[in-house]
């Protein structure tokens, strides 16, 4: 089973549509929300009998269970619908979109993220602002900088500071021309191209990467830093599971056949484990100078790995403040829609496994030097006594 089950899979991940994003997501189409599958639920009486927020609520139960990789787990999936009656109850009573999605979250503790989220269709809408507004507001945040480590506004960039030997680079998103398809945008790879030659050029024997305003995006553009600094063949990545599901299946129907074919081996309470495929990335000198990296309260997803990958495979130092971030984690996900109030959603389908595996539970990761980043003029004053070799 599994020797038909693999490259159907394989196949299924090269042409799945994934909607990877964070709610409220400005970029999203309400149009490519899709309607959680019904199920079972629908013939429950408590469903027949409830008012929308009711309905909505079990449907959004159901889902949760049956789609969250956290929830593969028969005794995590009790815990959950436990909560169910009390749930019902409070939706009894609830006269507002706004306060439904606030119950949803409250039942949902063990996942409720900015991957995993709820939110009501009016906030959505509300949310979304043009790009050119988006922009102004970058070019705003720069004009009004202080200290080297402030946000700059810009995706990524780099500063090299000769006299310290020190190269700087702010990493706010992982998300270039590429990724987000806009050719006015700049290229990631261009960019480090430049940069190491730069650092080259001028002998630099420290790199920094700031990744405190870094929320994520696609890890493809980590791994084309990590490819500088050392061989990504040798990298020890983490170890990535998908959860099949319905809602899965209605974004891409192969997964349904591969859920099936999954379960029929006997694996319906197991996550299933995604082949690690490296990337192929151009062989670059590698850069054998000391590596900085900086994490803060407002680095997660793609950038968290980063950091996660770089403490497990002992690449550079870590400082900064303890992360809010969890090395092993659950990501990548789909949108959906509660039909009955129109609230719409996000929800994680993989779970990712940090690669030291003796740690794989942490709930944080604490930075090999702590390093308080609210007074930024001061912690750069800091970083440049630590780091500093001229």
């Amino acid at each position: 089973m599994k020797k038909v089950l693999f490259p159907l899979f394989l196949f299924f991940v090269q042409s799945a549509l994934f909607f990877i994003f964070v709610l409220p997501a400005s970029g999203q189409n309400i149009a490519q929300f899709k309607d959680v599958p019904l199920g079972k639920v629908v013939d429950d009486q408590r469903y027949v009998d409830g008012n929308k927020y009711q309905k909505d609520a079990m449907l959004f139960m159901d889902m949760l269970a049956n789609t969250h990789p956290y929830y593969i787990k028969a005794d995590r999936r009790n815990e959950l619908f436990s909560r169910m009656d009390g749930l019902l109850a409070d939706c009894a009573v609830c006269e507002s979109d706004a306060r439904f999605v606030e119950l949803l979250r409250a039942a949902m503790p063990e996942v409720s993220d900015k991957h995993t989220d709820v939110i009501d269709a009016e906030s959505f809408i509300s949310s979304k602002k043009p790009k050119k507004e988006v922009q102004e507001q970058g070019s705003q945040k720069r004009s009004g900088r202080v200290s080297v480590l402030d946000n700059n506004g810009q995706l990524f960039s780099y500063r090299i500071f000769v006299k310290q030997s020190i190269c700087y680079m702010q990493f706010n998103q992982c998300n270039d021309a590429r990724t987000l398809r806009d050719e006015s945008l700049p290229r990631f790879d261009k960019m480090m191209d430049k940069m190491f030659a730069d650092m080259e050029k001028e002998g630099i024997a420290t790199l920094i990467v700031d990744v405190q305003y870094n929320n994520g995006g696609s890890s493809r553009l980590c791994d084309e830093l990590l490819d500088r600094l050392y061989p990504l063949s040798e990298i020890r990545m983490l170890d990535t599971y998908m959860r099949f599901s319905p809602l899965l299946a209605l974004y891409n129907p192969k997964a349904g056949k591969a859920m099936k074919a999954w379960e029929e081996a006997g694996h319906s309470d197991e996550l299933y484990p995604i082949p690690q495929k490296k990337m192929q990335i151009p062989i670059h000198k590698y850069y054998q100078g000391k590596v900085v990296f900086i994490q803060g309260p407002r680095t997660f997803s793609s950038a968290g790995i980063l950091i996660t990958t770089a403490r497990d495979n002992k690449i550079g130092t870590i400082i900064g403040t303890e992360s809010t971030f969890s090395p092993s984690h659950y990501g990548e996900v789909l949108p959906f829609r509660l039909p009955n109030t129109g609230v719409l959603g996000s929800v994680c389908t993989k779970y990712f496994e940090r690669a030291d595996k003796e740690n794989a539970d942490d709930r944080s990761l604490v930075p090999d030097v702590v390093l308080r980043l609210d007074n930024k003029a001061s912690a750069w004053r800091k970083i440049i006594r630590m780091y500093s070799s001229k």
